[in-house]
């Protein structure tokens, strides 16, 4: 048992040297052994998660070195024996979001089609999945699936909900793949638009029922977040927010909201004739017609169930026919819905 505690404590402190500078001393046998140590870590949450003495001796094992851990370098985030289980996608995340990591280290993890033959591969399957859905990608680089989003964004779109269904399909991992969303989001800083354009190539990529469920857990992340659900539907296009609608009910209902609140942003110039945003309106009429008039050439259901929630705002507004009382009656005359 000494010797496993020894081994265990070494464990934390590769995943706490993962996220310093010197990961960038790190070479392809480094990396190597220090996925293959994760491996061994998950094999122990494995064999002794069941077993309550073996289980209890781990974990005050963890609290020792996890406090000696934190008493040297503050910012060293525990690690429980839970996270044992899911120990290689931790030093995963803690590598592609470490500044400090080598273009090597990125190469190796997801490698260009070129050096494919230098490759090592990982026993996770779902590492291999996401380096051969990376490389075919790469190989089509001037195809994209979704038009409105770079084929950059796609690809990592790909591999988010790749790393995603594998967490996903494992009971109680729900917090740690909400830790490796907020960690994209952070490290996404300055730069919002990215991440929004690899979030929706997430959302639309796949059609199974796991993916129906990265899905749905992606979107109540967004909607934990203030702001964010707005920010997407601004930064993305009208088209692919349409593809989203049509494929999404959580997400036709999200963009629904978004609208809303646009046009309830919307005051009409009566000089002007013209409905204009107020002072913290984030987008124009034109804009917002925009939008609507891509959910109604996306063809059905959408196209009707576009044209009816037009006409019950309408209906909710007084039902005027008359332009500048309401913003609905005048986006219905705009979009020349039942003319």
């Amino acid at each position: 048992m000494e010797a496993v505690l020894r081994q265990l404590q070494n464990i934390l402190e590769l995943l706490t040297v993962s996220q310093t500078d010197r990961v960038r001393e790190w070479d392809q046998h480094t990396l190597q052994r220090a996925f293959q140590w994760a491996e061994y870590c998950e094999q122990l949450h494995s064999r002794f998660q069941s077993n309550p003495t073996v289980r209890s001796a781990l974990e005050a094992g963890l609290r020792d070195t996890n406090q000696r851990l934190q008493d040297a370098l503050p910012a060293h985030s525990p690690v429980m024996f839970s996270d044992l289980a899911q120990c290689q996608h931790k030093l995963l995340v803690h590598l592609l979001t470490n500044p400090y990591s080598p273009n090597s280290v990125v190469q190796i993890l997801f490698p260009n089609p070129k050096t494919a033959e230098q490759e090592f591969q990982f026993d996770q399957s779902s590492f291999i999945t996401c380096k051969s859905a990376f490389n075919l990608l790469c190989c089509s680089f001037e195809r994209t699936s979704q038009p409105g989003l770079r084929v950059e964004a796609e690809v990592r779109g790909k591999l988010l909900r790749e790393l995603l269904n594998s967490l996903l399909t494992r009971p109680g991992n729900d917090e740690y793949a909400r830790t490796v969303l907020d960690c994209i989001l952070r490290d996404s800083a300055g730069k919002p638009g990215c991440i929004y354009d690899v979030i929706a190539a997430a959302l639309l990529s796949g059609d199974d029922d796991t993916d129906a469920v990265t899905q749905r857990f992606i979107l109540a992340w967004i909607h934990e977040r203030d702001g964010c659900v707005s920010e997407l539907c601004r930064s993305l296009s009208p088209g692919v927010c349409a593809v989203l609608s049509r494929q999404s009910p959580e997400f036709k209902r999200a963009y629904w909201g978004v609208l809303k609140q646009w046009a309830s942003c919307l005051q009409y110039d009566v000089m002007g004739s013209v409905w204009v945003p107020t002072s913290d309106g984030p987008v124009t009429f034109n804009v917002l017609a925009d939008r609507l008039n891509h959910l109604l050439i996306s063809g059905a259901p959408l196209k009707e169930d576009t044209e009816t929630e037009l006409n019950a705002l309408k209906l909710g507004d007084g039902d005027f026919s008359v332009k500048g009382i309401s913003v609905w009656t005048d986006l219905i005359i705009q979009l020349k819905i039942g003319s």
